[in-house]
C-alpha cells in the first residue's frame, strides 16, 4: 500500500449537528496516513464544542473570523494541508471506512489519473436510511461535466498538484456552482478523471431546504459554463452542445422553483430550457416529465402526488400537462418509490407504495423496466449476485400483481442477459451459460440477438479449453 498522505478537508458552517459523525467517519478509515482539517467558517452554531471532543492528533482545526463561503473555507483547508491527495467532504456527509484506502490504491495503479470519484449512497431526507444508489460513469470528461453533476465534492479525491495547478476553488461561488467550476477547469486543463466504482460515501439530504435567491443560484450555475464554452481550449464537439447543456440546468432549477412555489421564476427558467433545447419535450416520458417525477419523489416525508400536482399546475400554459398525463406520472412515482424501498430493505413502505401504484392504475412499460434493470445491476456491483437476486424476486412478486407475468419475465430476462455480458467481459466465463439460459427462459426473443449467442458460444469454448477438453 502506498505511503501517500491524504488530507481531508471539511468546511463547517451550520452543520454542527452532523459534524461529529462526519469527522468520526474519517478517523475510522482503514487507511490511516491522513490528516483532517476542519475549517469553521464563522459558524453560528457549536462547531467549536464538537471539534473539541476529538483528541486524535490527526485532526486540525482552523477558524475564520468572518464568514467567507464554502469555496474560501475549502481553500483555507487545502492551503494548510500537507497531503499528497486532497479529499473533499461536506460537513454533513459520511465516508465509508474503505473510502481512502481504495482511492489511494487506485491512484497507485493509475498514475495517469488525477481525480478519482466513487458511487455514493443517497440517504433519505432527514434520515440515515438509504434511498438509492448513485453510480456515475466509470470515466467522465468535459462533455459529462458541462451537462450536469456526475459526482459531488464528497465523492472526490484529487492529486494535490492539480488543485494548485488550477488555483484552487473560485471564491465567488459561495455555495452554488463551485463544484462545476473547478471540475470543468480541471478537465479543460487536461486532468483525467476515473471512478473507483464502489459506493464509498453517504450523502445527506434535509427536508424543507429552501434556496433563497433562485436567480443568483442559476447565475452561479451557468457562470462556469459560459467561461468554459468561450475558452479557446474548449473542443468544438463540446462547444456545439452549449445550448443543450445550459438547458439541462435551466430545467433542473425550474423544477426546484416550482417545488418552492416560485411560479414566475420557474416558468421563466422552464421556457428558457425549452427554447434552448426543444428535445426535452420529446419521448414518453419526456425529460421534462422525468425531472418533475424525480423531484416529486425525492423526499419520502412529502406526499408526492400532492407535490407533483402542485408543480404541474405551475408549468407555463403552453406546456400544461393533460390530466391523464398527470395521473400517469403520479402512478409512475408510486412504482419508483415502491421498487427502491424494496431494494433498500424497507419492505413495508414498498408494499404500501405498490398499493398506491395499483390504486393509481400504474403502467409497467419498457422504460421503467430498463431503469429498474440498471438499478439492480448497480446494486449487484456493491452487494453481489445472491443478495440482488433475492431483491429481484421480492420486487417481481409485487410487479406481477400489477402487470402479470409479462413484465416480470421481461425484467428477469434482461437482468440475466446483462449479467451474462458483464461476467463475459470480466472473464468470468463459467457463469455465462447459466445466465444466458435463465435470460432465454424468461425472454426468448434474446435468441435473435447475435451478441447473446456469441458470448454463450465463446464462454463454452473458453470453459472447455480451460478444463483441458481441447488439445492442440
Amino acid at each position: 500500500m502506498s505511503a501517500s498522505k491524504v488530507s481531508v478537508i471539511i468546511p463547517a458552517y451550520n452543520n454542527a449537528e452532523y459534524l461529529g459523525e462526519t469527522l468520526q467517519s474519517v478517523l475510522d478509515q482503514t487507511y490511516t496516513n491522513l490528516e483532517v482539517l476542519v475549517v469553521n467558517d464563522a459558524s453560528p452554531d457549536n462547531v467549536n464544542e464538537v471539534v473539541q471532543r476529538f483528541s486524535d492528533p490527526r485532526v486540525r482545526y482552523i477558524v475564520h473570523e468572518r464568514n467567507q463561503g464554502l469555496s474560501a473555507a475549502r481553500n483555507t483547508g487545502i492551503r494548510a494541508s500537507t497531503g499528497d491527495h486532497i479529499a473533499l467532504l461536506d460537513g454533513d456527509d459520511l465516508f465509508h471506512p474503505k473510502k481512502l484506502e481504495l482511492h489511494v490504491a487506485f491512484f497507485d495503479q493509475h498514475p495517469e489519473i488525477s481525480v478519482t470519484y466513487n458511487s455514493r449512497f443517497e440517504l433519505n431526507h432527514s434520515a440515515t436510511t438509504i434511498r438509492e444508489l448513485w453510480r456515475p460513469p466509470r470515466v467522465v470528461s468535459l462533455p459529462d461535466l458541462v451537462f450536469g453533476f456526475p459526482f459531488s465534492p464528497s465523492d472526490m479525491v484529487v492529486r494535490r498538484e492539480w488543485m494548485f495547478r488550477v488555483n484552487l476553488f473560485e471564491t465567488r461561488y459561495v455555495y452554488v456552482g463551485e463544484d462545476m467550476d473547478i471540475n470543468c477547469r480541471l478537465a479543460i486543463a487536461g486532468c483525467k478523471f476515473a471512478s473507483v466504482d464502489r459506493a464509498l460515501n453517504y450523502r445527506r439530504y434535509h427536508t424543507g431546504r429552501v434556496y433563497k435567491d433562485l436567480r443568483w443560484c442559476v447565475d452561479n450555475t451557468l457562470a462556469p459554463l459560459h467561461l468554459i464554452f468561450t475558452d479557446p481550449r474548449c473542443p468544438d464537439q463540446v462547444r456545439v452542445r452549449r445550448d443543450a447543456a445550459i438547458a439541462n440546468h435551466y430545467l433542473l432549477w425550474s423544477v426546484i422553483a416550482f417545488n418552492q412555489d416560485a411560479t414566475e421564476i420557474g416558468r421563466e427558467f422552464c421556457a428558457e430550457a425549452v427554447r434552448l433545447n426543444p428535445a426535452i419535450l420529446n419521448g414518453v416520458p419526456s425529460q421534462l416529465l422525468n425531472t418533475l417525477i424525480t423531484q416529486s419523489i425525492a423526499d419520502e416525508n412529502i406526499a408526492h402526488d400532492q407535490l407533483f400536482r402542485r408543480m404541474a399546475r405551475q408549468l407555463p400554459v403552453e406546456l400544461a400537462l393533460p390530466d391523464h398525463m398527470i395521473d400517469w406520472a403520479i402512478a409512475r412515482g408510486d412504482l419508483q418509490k415502491a421498487t427502491r424501498a424494496m431494494m433498500w430493505n424497507r419492505e413495508e413502505a414498498g408494499r404500501e407504495h405498490f398499493k398506491n401504484a395499483v390504486a393509481h392504475s400504474a403502467q409497467i412499460d419498457e422504460s421503467f423496466l430498463q431503469t429498474l434493470t440498471a438499478q439492480l445491476l448497480d446494486y449487484e456491483n456493491e452487494f453481489g449476485a445472491e443478495t440482488t437476486q433475492a431483491r429481484l424476486h421480492t420486487i417481481c412478486v409485487e410487479l406481477e400483481k400489477i402487470g402479470g407475468r409479462s413484465p416480470v419475465r421481461w425484467l428477469t430476462g434482461h437482468y440475466y442477459v446483462n449479467q451474462a455480458f458483464l461476467n463475459y467481459h470480466a472473464g468470468n466465463f463459467a457463469s455465462v451459460p447459466a445466465q444466458v439460459l435463465r435470460a432465454l427462459i424468461n425472454a426468448p426473443h434474446h435468441l435473435k440477438n447475435r451478441g447473446v449467442l456469441a458470448i454463450l458460444f465463446r464462454s463454452l469454448v473458453a470453459r472447455t479449453t480451460r478444463s483441458g477438453g481441447i488439445h492442440n
